[in-house]
């Protein structure tokens, strides 16, 4: 099956400062789309956590998934719940809420309106090894996107019979135009360490 495959890296990224430190923005959808003015469907991002205390900005009609990806921190979500997220633990939860954080982190961000939800899922791949990624898409969503992004170390894949290769930092964005379900990559680590990465799958539900 053909897919429409970008592989973005730090150039194509938008840095931006908030009350807790420093926050990048790696992708919004629509591409025309962007995070101030709140018209985006969905949005992937990393940020860092300097500050031993913060609190988030207030959200309304977004819908959150954020995962730790070094160190430790305390989500106190006021009247609801805290949850303590270690290093690829996550959280899900509504942006309106009142949100405060407690330690420090580098977390990353999936944002998602409307009628658009997703996943957050974590890989690691051994030096010198391969890691076969399959996916089936459940029959009540719409599969829009799958996107690796590499913590640390490096991979490489072949899609639509060409190699792309994704070391530190760098976003590899898959779109799935077609209406297949199952969905499958071989991911090579060439690299001499371990490879971490970030995976977000994009649905649009209400089918």
């Amino acid at each position: 099956m053909k897919y429409n495959v970008e592989l973005l890296t730090q150039e194509n990224y938008k840095p931006t400062y908030w009350s807790g430190g420093m926050a990048t923005e790696l992708t919004t959808y629509p591409v025309t789309s962007d995070y101030a003015s709140r018209n985006f469907l969905w949005r992937l991002g990393i940020a860092k956590i300097d500050i031993p205390e913060s609190t988030f900005s207030s959200l309304p009609e977004v819908y959150r998934k954020f995962m730790v990806v070094d160190g430790e921190i305390t989500l106190d979500h006021e009247n609801k719940y805290k949850k303590l997220l270690k290093s690829f633990e996550q959280d899900s939860f509504m942006g309106d809420w009142t949100t405060r954080t407690y330690g420090t982190a580098t977390v990353f961000n999936l944002m998602t309106r409307e009628n658009y939800d997703g996943l957050l899922l974590h890989l690691n791949i051994n030096s010198n090894k391969q890691l076969k990624f399959q996916h089936t898409t459940p029959a009540d969503k719409e599969l829009v996107a799958i996107c690796f992004y590499t913590i640390n170390g490096g991979f490489n894949t072949s899609i639509n019979d060409s190699i792309f290769e994704a070391v530190s930092n760098d976003l590899l964005i898959i779109d799935c135009p077609n209406k297949d379900r199952n969905h499958e990559f071989m991911l090579s680590n060439n690299t001499s360490e371990a490879t971490d990465i970030i995976v977000s799958i994009i649905y649009k539900e209400g089918l």
